[in-house]
């Protein structure tokens, strides 16, 4: 279906901006359309007639259906996590797991799909099962993290980078998020986290189940929302569209939606309907209203979205952006075996707050870099990964 039938032009005079939130399944009660973070504006977006928004248009009340159907949906035979490094200063890392028992020493993954290079900053690894069968519900397991090459049998929580004690339960499926502190004293440190993990989408059809994680160091002082923009073809009469699709997200966690963080959204859908060579642009703001990061301007993996509806977005980065700078990290969930585990790199410029610490949205279209109705070539920075 195309977006026009979905959706009608809301056009501002600095351009068109399409309101998608109050379409949203399951949307935040204080969802609010998001300030333009760098997306341009052509002469026929300012041209566009007003529209009114049609009454036809919003997301059903009554339960749908979802994947679950599908094999590739099957949940694992045996609990399986991941691990995603998003701890800006930390080097390539392994994993060590033992059940929590009370005594023993860790072991490494034993698992032929652990990644024999180990997992970088900004990578994600595959979902790895559990190194013995997980039966019961809440078995107690202890997590710990270490320099890539070290020997999980002489490690402690005491000498790895993170640890953490959680609760498994039988064919799951978890992250385990690495992020990084500064103590008082300034050591960085390592923080682990655990995050539930879908296999399939249960979102309405013209939707994507897309989940945001906070992990950007040089930001973990505040809530952050993020945003997604793109211009649409000139036969679409919406013109523009920028619109928030995660709202209110704490540093080394997701949005509070859905449990596990996962939120139906229109906006996404409508990108992935996007000609071949139009291109989505990324923004991170502070929930105060401060403009955080903009991203290059990018090319989604449109047939990966479409077979599995769902991703999961990374907000990144480090507090010296020439060292660690800020990146969106799209990672194509789904289906464990149907090679759904890729994920995009892509590269993003810190935006300096203004003095007055509020967001002009006409200021930041002004600045903003040519929108892709140019091929949407990625940029030279940004890194197209594959894990």
């Amino acid at each position: 279906m195309r977006l026009a039938s979905c959706v009608a032009a809301c056009v501002l005079s600095s351009g068109c901006v399409l309101d998608f939130e109050q379409f949203r399944t399951a949307a935040p009660a204080d969802a609010h359309p998001s300030p333009d973070l760098g997306a341009d504006v052509d002469a026929r977006d300012a041209a566009a007639p007003d529209a009114t928004v049609p009454t036809d248009v919003s997301a059903p009340d009554a339960p749908v259906a979802s994947d679950a159907g599908d094999p590739r949906c099957t949940p694992p035979a045996n609990a399986s996590v991941r691990v995603a490094h998003m701890a800006a200063g930390f080097g390539v890392v392994d994993l060590c797991m033992r059940r929590n028992t009370g005594s023993g020493t860790y072991a490494a993954v034993g698992s032929a799909a652990w990644p024999a290079t180990g997992v970088g900053y900004a990578s994600v690894s595959q979902h790895v099962p559990m190194n013995t069968q997980v039966t019961l519900p809440n078995d107690r397991w202890q997590f710990i993290v270490v320099p890539k090459g070290a020997d999980c049998t002489r490690a402690s929580a005491v000498t790895a980078l993170a640890s953490l004690n959680a609760q498994i339960d039988p064919q799951s499926l978890s992250t385990l998020l690495l992020t990084a502190e500064t103590t008082t004293d300034g050591r960085r440190v390592g923080v682990l986290g655990l995050l539930s993990d879908q296999t399939c989408t249960s979102c309405p059809p013209n939707t994507l189940d897309v989940r945001a994680i906070h992990a950007s160091l040089a930001a973990s002082a505040d809530r952050i929302d993020l945003s997604i923009n793109y211009t649409l073809p000139p036969r679409d009469p919406a013109g523009f569209v920028n619109v928030l699709f995660a709202n209110d997200i704490p540093y080394g966690e997701t949005a509070p939606v859905g449990g596990a963080g996962f939120d139906c959204d229109t906006a996404w859908f409508g990108a992935v309907q996007l000609p071949a060579g139009y291109s989505v642009q990324f923004g991170a703001q502070a929930v105060a209203g401060n403009a955080l990061a903009r991203s290059a301007r990018w090319s989604l993996k449109d047939d990966l979205l479409r077979q599995s509806r769902m991703a999961t977005v990374f907000f990144v980065g480090g507090v010296d952006p020439a060292l660690q700078p800020p990146q969106f990290i799209v990672c194509y969930e789904g289906a464990r075996d149907a090679g759904m585990t890729a994920c995009d790199r892509i590269g993003a410029t810190s935006v300096a707050p203004p003095p007055d610490a509020a967001v002009d949205a006409g200021d930041a279209a002004a600045d903003a870099p040519a929108d892709a109705g140019d091929g949407g070539s990625p940029p030279a920075d940004a890194v197209d990964d594959l894990i």
